[in-house]
């Protein structure tokens, strides 16, 4: 399949801004300058991180690869390849570039696109940890890496708070320090190899219907898992090594600002009832991956709530990442 017609532009190297914060983080980021070069044309796109970006396989009656998604799920057309609906972000960037999975290839097409994101990943995971999976892929200076990582980290911080194993200083330290490791697999293995990437900060986990059930008895609890996402977010951006990386190497996806900027304003993203802090799938019937808009609670629709379930961000929200994740591609100056 041919390449998109706008990956043939020279591009210049800016970004639009995205607000004065959004905007200051990304040129620190991507780098200033007006000169032009010839758009980065991958091989091959590589997803790793959790299961946000990740697509469960399965086949249908013809055997035939039709995954499930970490989301909502749209299973109600008649004809193959149902898991090309409603995709996320991680699918986003491989269709820019016309690539398939393997786990979601109905036309059976050649495989470009593959994943070594791996189900409650988090980052120093010894088996399935960042630094494992980017190892694993063999990385090389035509791919496009996509990195999503860090959910299941927040979440394992947070319950030793709870469970009184650890202060939340103590838990904020941790946390700081796997945020600051996600920075190092990027800086000496996955930008180190000369592949591009895209960076993608978690979601504000202090936002989710998981914060709002741990709310009900902790009364710290929607605080202290934004703190802690937070910590994790600016310490990996932060730990970028600005020297050797840039614009020219990865882009930043600011998933944090854009779940934030549903939450505050839900209607003006989400379709009526608007919710932004409960699950639309409802888990009395379905977990993950397996909730899909028939299993969803009274009112609820693929549009119209932000998060699936209590951790996983709904079909609405991937869009919007994935929209950006597809400008970050076409406006870095890879």
């Amino acid at each position: 399949m041919s390449l998109s017609p706008e990956l043939n532009r020279r591009l210049p190297r800016w970004l639009a801004p995205l607000g004065a914060l959004a905007a200051a983080v990304l040129m620190a980021s991507c780098g200033g300058g007006t000169s032009q070069v010839q758009a980065f044309k991958p091989d091959r796109v590589v997803v790793l991180g959790d299961e946000t970006s990740l697509i469960a396989d399965a086949t249908d009656a013809e055997g035939k690869h039709d995954g499930f998604k970490y989301t909502i799920n749209d299973r109600t057309s008649t004809s193959t390849g149902k898991c090309t609906a409603l995709p996320t972000f991680a699918q986003a960037v491989a269709n820019l570039y016309g690539f398939a999975f393997k786990e979601c290839n109905p036309n059976s097409a050649t495989v470009k696109a593959v994943t070594y994101a791996a189900e409650n990943a988090t980052v120093g995971d010894i088996a399935i940890g960042l630094e494992q999976q980017a190892a694993t892929a063999s990385l090389g200076s035509k791919d496009m890496v996509t990195v999503m990582i860090g959910l299941h980290d927040v979440i394992e911080v947070y319950e030793k708070v709870k469970n009184g194993t650890w202060s939340e200083s103590t838990a904020i330290t941790e946390i700081k320090a796997r945020g600051r490791k996600a920075a190092s697999v990027m800086n000496n293995v996955i930008l180190k190899s000369g592949a591009r990437a895209l960076l993608f900060t978690i979601p504000d986990l202090g936002l989710s219907p998981y914060a709002v059930t741990e709310q009900l008895s902790r009364s710290n609890a929607k605080a202290l898992l934004s703190q802690l996402t937070y910590d994790y977010n600016a310490e990996m951006r932060a730990g970028i090594d600005a020297t050797a990386y840039d614009g020219r190497n990865y882009g930043l996806v600011l998933v944090d600002d854009l779940v934030s900027a549903v939450y505050k304003a839900p209607t003006a993203y989400l379709a009526s009832p608007a919710s932004p802090d409960v699950a639309a799938c409802d888990k009395t019937q379905v977990t993950a991956p397996q909730c899909t808009t028939a299993t969803l609670v009274s009112g609820a629709s693929s549009t119209s709530h932000l998060w699936a379930d209590d951790i996983h961000l709904g079909p609405q929200a991937h869009s919007l990442i994935g929209s950006q994740a597809q400008t970050r591609a076409l406006n870095n100056p890879f």
